[in-house]
């Protein structure tokens, strides 16, 4: 049995990790529950990575926003008076109270506490005693933005000014996205759904990294596309994908017709917690969102998008069975891994890697398991 390494002796020791995935151990399992590297990743990882917020096609006319957040860390969407969709931290440049709320359209951001105004821009337009505090105001008084970039479309924000763009870290991805889904351009959101999970944002995240658990945990997933040595995996920078091939057309999971069968599947993964998911049938894209909300919770959020302006009764069905069947598999899964990870009896689990079976090689459970070790470690 390995012993529990004390926590007073270097809370970021990561014991037998190792650069090779076939030469190691997982992370250790305190990194999956300590309250301490929880809050470190705050600043190694939450605030210097992209973050999904919603879609273009959500902002279509000057004045709409969306209000969306980077953990604790409250943003809003806007798009301007010129076409141009921006975002900024949400807060009152006065005495920080929230600007907005929600999702809707206006022609001025009006604080509701003091009334200061602002445009859709993020200028500062005035306030009642301005020139008490004339300066103070042009340097001071305009929002804070928030860098945001569009990828296919789906809106992705930073609050690390200095970030690479995310399709100059990413670009591979999105060419396989726009191969699986050539309508990509056309998808609108339909619905959200979300679901909590008692367990670490991490645990969920590895969980998807691998179909090794696939064949007994997900038979009706295995009904609609091939693993078995018909995956292709691909790495790129801070993101990987699985171009998998369509399986069962009729007595799957859900039915697809022969003319709604439009796009290949691909299950992609973005650093660190954005998972864009392509299933069999019509063009669509499932944008999967793991949001940490503490050291043993986390946030599942749903974004459905299609290119039809009401769902087709396939896309109900698939939907549905993401929702009550997909989903409640994997969390019971994680749920009693967290449980799991805090056993006596365990510390550092290993990895089967065999790069040439897709089907249950768990080098991408490494792949981000190591993005977040060098982040912890290189911030420590």
């Amino acid at each position: 049995m390995n012993e529990r390494v004390p926590l007073k002796s270097s809370l970021l020791d990561a014991g037998r990790f190792a650069a090779r995935a076939e030469d190691s151990f997982t992370l250790p399992a305190r990194w999956y529950f300590e309250p301490e590297i929880f809050r470190l990743e705050h600043e190694a990882i939450f605030y210097k990575t992209w973050w999904y917020q919603c879609h273009a096609s959500d902002l279509p006319n000057p004045g709409d926003y969306y209000t969306g957040a980077v953990m604790d860390q409250s943003i809003f969407l806007m798009r301007g008076e010129d076409g141009e969709v921006r975002a900024f931290y949400n807060v009152c440049s006065h005495r920080a109270h929230p600007l907005v709320e929600g999702e809707g359209n206006a022609k001025l951001i009006v604080c509701p506490y003091h009334q200061w105004c602002y445009q859709s821009d993020g200028r500062f337009r005035g306030a009642r005693g301005r020139d008490t505090l004339k300066d103070w105001i042009p340097d001071n008084a305009d929002l804070k933005p928030v860098r945001v970039e569009s990828y296919g479309g789906f809106l992705f924000v930073n609050l690390d000014e200095d970030a690479a763009p995310l399709v100059d870290q990413a670009p591979k991805l999105l060419q396989d996205m726009y191969a699986s889904c050539p309508r990509l351009d056309d998808l609108t959101r339909s619905e959200r759904y979300e679901r909590t999970v008692a367990a670490n944002w991490k645990t969920v995240i590895d969980n998807n990294h691998e179909c090794y658990h696939c064949a007994v945990n997900h038979k009706s997933l295995l009904e609609l596309v091939d693993y078995e040595s018909k995956a292709v995996w691909s790495d790129d920078g801070i993101t990987f994908s699985h171009a998998v091939e369509n399986k069962s057309l009729k007595g799957g999971a859900y039915d697809v017709a022969e003319d709604e069968n439009a796009q290949t599947s691909l299950f992609g993964y973005i650093f660190p917690c954005q998972i864009p998911l392509f299933f069999p049938g019509s063009p669509s894209c499932a944008m999967f969102q793991v949001i940490p909300t503490g050291p043993e919770t986390t946030l599942e959020r749903w974004d459905f998008y299609f290119a039809t302006d009401e769902p087709s009764r396939q896309e109900r069905n698939f939907m549905e069975f993401i929702k009550t069947v997909l989903i409640p598999e994997d969390v019971g899964l994680c749920e009693q891994v967290q449980r799991g990870l805090h056993s006596r009896g365990y510390t550092q689990g290993r990895f089967v890697v065999d790069r040439d079976r897709p089907e249950f090689s768990e080098h991408h459970v490494h792949f981000f398991q190591k993005m977040v070790h060098d982040a912890l470690k290189g911030a420590a």
